[in-house]
């Protein structure tokens, strides 16, 4: 479920590793095959997760379901919805409407509904949207215009010339003021786990102030991303950052990511394992 979550949490609740690491390269003749991730796992924190993925006839992504909620996303051509927890004071659901096709088009805004306990806020995010001439997603704007004094904010995002994320900013305007950098330190020559599903970017299982900044760099980004620090807002990348290391399928695809995080209190490792259908 997509989580709107105060940018300042990333400080705080984020842990990586200091090494930086230059974009890799292989000596292996990429597979031609394509392959759609059939579930993805996390240890994080020792708490584990499920996601599974099932797609439509047509091959497009039809729902994503995980736990321990048993949440399941369903989709159209421009919306989507995350259906009822049943469990009071938790979100009941989550409807994003989309000015344009989420499949294959580029949207310019995205409109959240939120229902808790079966009281609708209407308009609870509002996320506009802006491209650069490759259709690369560049800016995310999020306001609340029903809810007062709560955190708006603009997310810039920085590309290389081969189309993998070099950096995310987060500007917070609304409130506590402040900028905070994420600096991808890297990328390997593989393909994406999600580089078969089209538009994952508006798919992703997180939202854009997500306290860990991973899966907006993996949504947004060709290939794979090596780590990441974050400047900005009382911190330097000596003290949070993070390096990951793949395994990979003989197509190419990550079968098991390996993040090693450091932080001031110290350092953790966790892993995030995949598995795919490969034509």
């Amino acid at each position: 479920m997509k989580k709107a979550i105060s940018f300042s949490i990333i400080v705080f609740c984020i842990l990586a590793c200091s090494s930086c690491t230059k974009d890799s390269t292989s000596n292996t003749t990429p597979s031609t095959a394509k392959c759609k991730p059939l579930t993805e796992s996390s240890n994080f924190n020792s708490t584990s997760v499920t996601y599974t993925y099932s797609y439509n006839t047509d091959g497009t992504l039809a729902k994503i379901s995980y736990p321990p909620y048993n949440m399941a996303v369903g989709y159209n051509a421009t919306s989507l919805t995350y259906p009822a927890t049943h469990t009071p004071g938790l979100f009941d659901s989550t409807n994003i409407s989309y000015t344009g096709n989420i499949y294959t088009g580029s949207p310019g805004t995205g409109v959240e509904f939120l229902t808790i306990d079966g009281i609708t806020n209407r308009y609870y995010h509002v996320y506009t949207f802006s491209y650069d001439s490759k259709n690369r997603l560049t800016k995310v704007i999020t306001t609340t215009p029903n809810v007062a004094n709560d955190a708006e904010s603009q997310l810039t995002i920085i590309y290389n010339d081969q189309d993998n994320v070099t950096q995310l900013k987060y500007e917070a305007y609304n409130g506590a003021a402040f900028v905070l950098n994420i600096n991808a330190t890297g990328y390997d020559d593989k393909p994406s786990p999600y580089s078969e599903i089209k538009n994952w970017r508006f798919f992703m299982h997180v939202g854009w102030s997500n306290y860990d900044p991973a899966p907006i760099l993996e949504a947004l980004s060709k290939n794979n991303p090596l780590g990441f620090n974050i400047t900005g807002y009382g911190v330097n990348a000596s003290t949070i950052s993070r390096t990951m290391a793949y395994t990979y399928n003989e197509n190419g695809f990550p079968l098991i990511r390996t993040n090693t995080n450091k932080n001031s209190s110290g350092t953790y490792s966790f892993d995030e394992t995949y598995t795919y259908e490969c034509k």
